[in-house]
């Protein structure tokens, strides 16, 4: 398939995870919002199963490309552990979308679809295998868990954050991040 022809049929997937949860695709559904026949659909997707996937490998792949676009690089392994964490906060400095936050809390019951985004949260995110290992790493992983915390806000609480509380917390988070040369007030305190 056409890399254009399946973006398509991608991005019509979000649509109905955005609409209506990931419970509401069905070929029927992909193929009406998409304008793919139900067949054509089945081709290129045979199962549920592997639709599923798709869309996981998609929105992670979307997402470190985002990452990608924050640090200003074009291959993470140019980076610090110290620029790879300033990258995932300023990408979870927006609220997580429905799509995203759904199907990365579904992840974790799929062990194939958990290990699209575990792929993706390897190469960036501070390892919790490391938190016990001194108070730098744990100031890492405090900061890791601050942004999470941003990425997640809006759809924990009724009133979400303006652009300027965000970009407040945003730039108190960054101000956070522990280096070799300074660890920081979280790994001080």
């Amino acid at each position: 398939m056409r890399p254009n022809k399946r973006e398509a049929i991608l991005k019509a997937e979000v649509a109905i995870i955005d609409d209506a949860g990931p419970d509401a695709l069905t070929y029927e559904s992909l193929a009406a919002r998409s304008g793919f026949s139900k067949s054509g659909l089945v081709y290129h997707f045979p199962s549920r199963e592997e639709l599923m996937l798709a869309i996981h490998a998609y929105l992670a792949e979307s997402w470190e490309q985002e990452l990608l676009r924050a640090a200003g690089v074009e291959d993470v392994t140019q980076l610090s552990e110290a620029e790879r964490l300033r990258a995932v906060v300023l990408s979870f400095s927006t609220a997580a979308s429905l799509p995203e936050l759904l199907l990365q809390i579904e992840a974790v019951r799929h062990p194939e679809a958990a290990a699209i985004w575990r792929a993706v949260d390897e190469r960036w995110m501070p390892k919790p295998a490391t938190i016990l290992d001194g108070p730098t790493r744990r100031a890492a992983y405090l900061v890791q868990l601050m942004a999470d915390g941003l990425f997640l806000h809006d759809h924990l609480h009724v009133t979400p954050l303006t652009r300027e509380q965000r970009a407040a917390l945003t730039e108190a988070v960054l101000q956070l991040i522990p280096t070799p040369e300074d660890p920081g007030p979280l790994a001080r305190g």
